[in-house]
């Protein structure tokens, strides 16, 4: 049976004949009972119309016994009665039914007032219906008995009864073959998503599943796997470009580092020209070295393997300790770092990942600021509750077209002279990664010719947090 049920057309179909046919014995149970009870109140009030019937007929005389006047009923030999007197004695008995007979009239019986009704089986399994009253009849009580066959009710019933047994079969059968054919035609677009769910690969991720009424459920499970699949094709061609670029940013440096020792052996040189080249090999090394631990870090961010561990940070002084770490690469160029703004601005952060983010954005206000230029670090409030760090460069400013791309990975505004400045186009992605996972947001402004503000936008410490955290240190 199980191995039946495997398919979901079965199961819905095995489910909907259960519950069909509960539902019809239910329903025949229930009509077998209001048939019975109908055809037996109609028996009852038979009965009762033959009692007004007898009630009439009936006459005492003096000294007690009773006499009836047949000829007033035409049917008054077909029926069956017995009247009793209050002593338990039987005073007059029509029995049409030969050869059997009621059991005697009981006391407890013969103590009740009004009609009263109960069944009872006879020699030979006859079924019959008996009605019980008393009355009174020229200040004479009496006792009569009415007795009604209910052969023809059970006749009646055993009927009902073999019409349901052959409908309920045939219902049951007819509705489990309908029920297979409904189950089969809504689960067709199951099939066929499961079919194009078959073909797609990674040749052909931009197919999509069909979405036959993307009103119900399976047009919207139909619709949320196309999303998963937009999403997967994304992914997909987002890590080609990447595997892509990342070969391409190192290709560059290898060829450098080969070329370099490919013309550094042609003739034999001083050693003051082989330092040169070992120089050279070596800063392209390091220019390698920088990109390979880039990448290394995004893929690492891309596996969720960080460790987030945020803590209370004095803004000031953090940002003053990261300045004074970059300080020696502003100096190569005459430049001056600034750093001003609000002393009493408190972030909950990680502090290696900020620290990180805004060392990126400080070698690229170094590199794209001309010499003996200023570099501003700002400390604000901003709304909302949160503080700003802003990197403002005299830089040549970022274009608009390029402001929403300048965060993609391997992305330059300037693709050749970014490369001579040994960017690798990663860096303002790690930027991004590194606040965003610290529930923050990257902001740029920037005016073509004039420089670029970048800004890190960080939730601030709450007070309550923030005297928790101080009276625990």
């Amino acid at each position: 049976m199980p191995a039946l049920l495997k398919n979901v057309r079965t199961r819905l179909t095995f489910w909907y004949v259960l519950a069909l046919t509960v539902i019809l014995l239910l329903y025949a149970g229930i009509s077998l009972g209001l048939v019975y009870m109908n055809l037996r109140n109609n028996l009852d009030h038979q009965l009762e119309q033959d009692y007004e019937i007898i009630e009439d007929l009936i006459n005492v005389r003096p000294d007690g016994s009773v006499s009836l006047e047949e000829e007033d009923d035409p049917y008054f030999h077909e029926r069956w009665f017995e009247i009793w007197s209050t002593d338990g004695r039987r005073l007059y008995e029509s029995r049409p039914f030969t050869g059997r007979s009621l059991p005697p009239l009981s006391s407890g019986a013969q103590e009740k007032s009004g009609f009263s009704f109960h069944s009872l089986k006879l020699d030979h399994d006859l079924r019959v219906r008996i009605l019980s009253g008393k009355i009174n009849i020229d200040g004479h009580w009496l006792y009569i008995r009415l007795v009604r066959s209910e052969e023809q009710l059970w006749r009646e019933l055993h009927t009902f009864v073999l019409l349901m047994l052959i409908a309920l079969p045939l219902a049951i059968l007819i509705a489990g073959w309908g029920g297979y054919l409904l189950a089969r035609k809504f689960l067709a677009p199951v099939d066929r998503m499961a079919e194009t769910a078959r073909r797609i690969g990674e040749e052909n991720l931009q197919e999509r599943l069909p979405v036959a009424n993307p009103d119900d459920e399976l047009g919207n499970l139909a619709r949320a796997f196309n999303e998963l699949l937009e999403r997967l094709q994304k992914s997909f061609e987002r890590l080609k470009q990447f595997t892509s670029d990342a070969a391409h940013e190192l290709r560059t440096p290898l060829t450098a580092i080969r070329s370099i020792g490919e013309v550094g052996l042609q003739d034999r040189r001083d050693a003051a020209h082989y330092r040169e080249i070992i120089g050279s090999m070596l800063e392209e090394n390091q220019r390698l070295t920088h990109l390979v631990d880039n990448l290394l870090f995004l893929s690492r961010a891309d596996a969720r393997s960080f460790s987030i561990r945020p803590e209370t940070l004095q803004l000031l002084p953090f940002v003053r300790q990261t300045v004074e770490f970059i300080q020696a690469l502003a100096e190569e160029k005459n430049q001056h770092i600034e750093v001003t703004g609000q002393k009493d601005l408190v972030v909950r952060a990680d502090r290696a990942l900020l620290k990180q983010a805004l060392l990126n954005l400080l070698d690229n206000a170094i590199k794209y600021s001309p010499q003996n230029s200023e570099i501003i670090v700002r400390l604000r409030s901003g709304e909302n509750g949160v503080a700003l760090i802003e990197v403002t460069d005299r830089g040549p400013g970022i274009p608009p077209e390029h402001r929403e791309k300048i965060f993609q990975r391997f992305y330059r505004v300037d693709k050749g002279r970014s490369r001579e400045m040994g960017g690798s186009g990663l860096g303002l992605a790690i930027v991004r990664w590194a606040v965003e996972a610290q529930g923050g947001t990257v902001q740029v402004e920037s005016k073509t010719g004039e420089g670029s503000t970048f800004r890190i936008i960080l939730p601030k410490e709450q007070e309550e947090g923030r005297k928790s955290a101080d009276r625990h240190r």
